[in-house]
């Protein structure tokens, strides 16, 4: 017995030599890293696949994906990792994935534990490859890979880290006791990197928090800025056109009273007592006034009008005449000459001669009514 146990094991282990051998040495087609992972993600899955097949639903949760995947997956969410390599033609396989794989206990125990399995076979290129690199002589293998901090390093993120290994048949109570025992031993570590790494996260989050509160802030901020910047625009430009209205409105009035002194420059003299062709007329002025004032009936009606615009002038002593008009200047009448009754509205008429005027010719008695913005006349 002791012969026949001998010679099998050399027999796996010349099997095992000549696997890598024919790995390394016969040629294989070259594939790009996209190609290879695709490759083994699919001999992954169809590990699985025929594992169903062979064994039935009843098995761990197998990591349907690349070993790689599997152990990035493991790192990035902190949890143990068990690694199964084997062979269909070790004798123990059939035995393990029947009766070890299988067991409830140690599905049930994987499960609470939250322990990411993945299995495959050496005869395909990733598990041969990790067999290599683990170091596996026998089959099944079993390795149990956590990540850890490097001792002395200081800043470095954690590593996968073989902390167990087992070959060969093993019971589900044997992976149970070997897993509890790397679980309380690495465990600790494994939940300070935890802590450390919610810690981290807790402390992104705050800054984060901080840093969107502060652009919020900031952006308040410029807003209060822009709006009053907007404010400060528009109570200027209100001020600009205020100040051009004032003296738009100053310079009409100016521009209105020289063209009135030089309009009284212009206005004809009242007919001599001896001439003929008179008209006689009485303007009741706006303040209540009333004057009377002769005009040839060769004089025009804009004549009346200006007798009337610039007779404010002729009771100041301190008036002062102009030699021309305003540049750029149109004057208008702020008023109409009105006989009351029947009411008729003699308009300002630069070429009418007042003597064709009807109501003005011979005489009338007139009333000056001031503009507004609503009269229609």
């Amino acid at each position: 017995m002791v012969l026949m146990a001998i010679l099998s094991t050399c027999i796996n282990i010349i099997k095992e030599i000549i696997q890598i051998v024919l790995y390394f040495f016969i040629p294989r087609p070259t594939v790009g890293d996209g190609q290879n992972r695709q490759r083994d993600s699919q001999l992954a899955i169809q590990f699985i696949q025929k594992f169903v097949e062979k064994y039935g639903n009843v098995h761990p949760e197998f990591f349907r994906g690349t070993l790689s995947e599997a152990l990035e997956r493991a790192k990035n969410e902190l949890r143990f990792a068990m690694v199964i390599l084997q062979t269909d033609e070790h004798d123990n396989t059939v035995k393990f994935n029947r009766d070890t794989l299988t067991s409830e206990s140690l599905i049930t125990f994987l499960r609470e534990k939250n322990i990411l399995t993945w299995a495959g076979d050496v005869k395909d290129p990733e598990p041969s490859q990790a067999s290599i690199t683990l170091q596996a002589t026998s089959y099944p293998f079993i390795a149990i890979i956590v990540a850890q901090i490097p001792h002395g390093s200081t800043g470095s993120g954690p590593k996968m880290v073989v902390v167990d290994r087992f070959e060969e048949f093993s019971s589900p109570e044997d992976i149970i006791a070997r897993l509890t025992t790397s679980i309380n031993r690495y465990g600790p570590d494994l939940q300070r990197i935890r802590n450390e790494r919610a810690g981290h996260e807790a402390a992104r989050q705050i800054r984060a928090q901080q840093d969107d509160a502060y652009l919020a802030s900031l952006r308040a901020d410029q807003e209060k800025e822009r709006k009053a910047r907007e404010l400060a625009e528009a109570r200027r430009l209100a001020e600009e056109r205020a100040r051009k209205e004032e003296e738009a409105r100053q310079l009409l009035a100016l521009n209105r009273e020289n063209w009135r002194r030089w309009a009284l420059t212009q206005l004809p003299d009242e007919p001599h007592p001896n001439e003929t062709e008179v008209a006689r007329l009485s303007f009741k002025l706006a303040n209540g006034e009333r004057v009377v004032r002769k005009f040839r009936a060769t004089d025009t009606v804009e004549t009346a009008y200006i007798f009337v615009d610039t007779y404010h002038l002729k009771n100041e002593a301190s008036s002062s005449t102009v030699s021309e008009p305003p540049s750029n200047y149109e004057h208008t009448f702020d008023f109409l000459l009105v006989s009351p009754y029947p009411r008729n509205v003699h308009h300002v008429d630069k070429f009418k001669e007042i003597k064709s005027e009807q109501g003005l010719w011979p005489s009338a008695n007139l009333i000056v009514e001031e503009l507004t913005s609503d009269d229609d006349e």
